[in-house]
C-alpha cells in the first residue's frame, strides 16, 4: 500500500495541482450570463459549468469529478425534473448529494467533458467554496485540483 495523499487541506491554502487534466468552472445565471459568485442574493438560481480536459494523447478510464458546494447553496437535483440542458450531462454515472456532485466518466485522447449543475443561493451567510477535484481513479498520472474561495449569500 502506498499513501499518495494524507491529511486535510486547510481552507484557502489548498494545493493547486494539475497532472494530465485541466479544469475550469464558469458560474452563470440561468440565461447563461456570467455572474460574480462572491456575493449572491438569497433565492437566486444559477448554474455551475465544469469543463474537464484530457491534456494527453491517451484514453483515460474511470475519471471521477467532484465539486463540493458551500452549505449556503443548495443543489437543485435535476434528475427528477425537466430542466433542459441540466438533464444532458453525458456521463456514465452521476451522484448528487446534499453538498456535492460527483460525476464518473471516461475521457478519450484530448477530449473535453462539460457538466452543468443547477444551484440556488439558499441560506444567508459567508461560506467557503472548495475547489474542483478531478482524478483518474486508478491512474495517479491524471489529477487536477483548483483553489477554493469565500462566497456570501446576502438579502
Amino acid at each position: 500500500v502506498t499513501i499518495v495523499y494524507k491529511g486535510k487541506l486547510p481552507l484557502g491554502n489548498e494545493l493547486v495541482e494539475s497532472r494530465g487534466f485541466s479544469t475550469q468552472v464558469v458560474y452563470s445565471d440561468t440565461n447563461g450570463n456570467p455572474i460574480d459568485i462572491t456575493k449572491l442574493k438569497q433565492g437566486q438560481d444559477f448554474k455551475a459549468t465544469v469543463i474537464v480536459k484530457n491534456l494527453k494523447n491517451e484514453v483515460v478510464k474511470d475519471v471521477a469529478l467532484t465539486q463540493i458546494f458551500p452549505s449556503g447553496w443548495e443543489i437543485v437535483n435535476t434528475r427528477f425534473t425537466d430542466f433542459g440542458s441540466f438533464k444532458n450531462n453525458a456521463v456514465d454515472h452521476e451522484d448528487i448529494r446534499d453538498d456535492r456532485s460527483n460525476f464518473y466518466f471516461d475521457l478519450n485522447k484530448r477530449e473535453t467533458k462539460t457538466v452543468r449543475i443547477l444551484l440556488n443561493a439558499s441560506y444567508l451567510g459567508s461560506y467557503y467554496l472548495s475547489g474542483v477535484q478531478c482524478e483518474a481513479m486508478y491512474d495517479d498520472d491524471y489529477f487536477v485540483r483548483t483553489k477554493g474561495q469565500w462566497v456570501e449569500v446576502v438579502k
